[in-house]
């Protein structure tokens, strides 16, 4: 049976959007172009793409990293927050997507809510990341984001750590959580890394293929997807005394020998996987 909206589904309908609907997420550490990849994939009709949807759980990151044991209640939240904006895609006859850094530790959840769920593992050269989360005031900031972050409080040497060998833990802990639940998955995976999606053509229509969408993209198209920056950080008039953000930070090319170790010191072992180097 067709239906044009969700408040008219059946039963059925909804037991098999449980069993057989396939949602994709973009499974990151934030800073590492989910935004960019929401302003290119909304370009394509058979994707309903949501960057942040609301809410964004924003508060829930740590609680569900560090609470990965409550499997019923993870499911709860996100079958709460997400349910109706899926099953609005499904009427639409669209492919959910969604870039959100905040979905990242609720994976299991999602997996086991929706076996036929897609993951994608999207990876950042650490450094890089790293960078770009120092201007944003990442562990630094006075905000909910921050309140929401994950961390490692419960080490006690957690607050001698600076702000680079805070993120690039956070870095090192958010890729070694999507590599354990890889390994031991049999939901659809794929890893990219962002370096390669925004200069090989090749690599961004295996994403497009993953996610299910029909359409092939030439070169000159794609060029034009990524010609434009997005997210780009700056400070303005509406940043409050609460938000560290800075406009201008080096790049990791340019860091000294001390703060490239501080760096190496967490994220040395996963880099080298993803063939990054330090």
């Amino acid at each position: 049976m067709k239906f044009t909206h969700i408040h008219h589904l059946s039963k059925a309908y909804y037991e098999n959007f449980l069993a057989n609907y396939a949602p994709v997420i973009i499974l990151n550490t934030g800073r590492s172009g989910s935004a960019l990849l929401y302003e290119v994939l909304s370009n394509f009709q058979e994707l309903k793409v949501y960057h942040e949807a609301p809410p964004n759980l924003m508060l829930y990151a740590d609680f569900a990293y560090k609470n990965q044991s409550e499997l019923d209640t993870l499911k709860h939240i996100f079958s709460a927050a997400r349910t109706e904006l899926m099953l609005e895609a499904m009427v639409e006859d669209k492919i959910y997507l969604e870039s959100n850094q905040c979905l990242t530790f609720f994976v299991r959840a999602i997996a086991d809510l929706f076996p036929k769920a897609r993951f994608v593992h999207l990876t950042r050269h650490p450094g890089d990341f790293v960078r770009s989360a120092i201007r944003k005031g990442w562990h630094l900031n006075d905000t909910i984001w921050e309140l929401g972050r994950i961390n490692d409080r419960s080490d006690p040497s957690w607050l001698a750590m600076t702000q680079i060998e805070k993120l690039a833990w956070v870095w090192q802990a958010t890729h070694g959580f999507i590599e354990d639940f890889k390994n031991s998955t049999n939901s659809e995976v794929l890893s990219l890394r962002f370096e390669d999606l925004v200069t090989q053509p090749e690599t961004f229509q295996d994403l497009l293929s993953f996610c299910g969408v029909t359409e092939s993209v030439k070169k000159r198209k794609f060029e034009e997807l990524f010609s434009t920056k997005v997210n780009t950080q700056v400070t303005t008039i509406y940043d409050t005394p609460n938000m560290k953000k800075v406009e201008t930070y080096p790049k990791y090319g340019d860091w000294s020998e001390a703060d490239k170790d501080s760096l190496r010191s967490h994220c040395a072992k996963l880099s080298e996987m993803y063939s990054y180097q330090l």
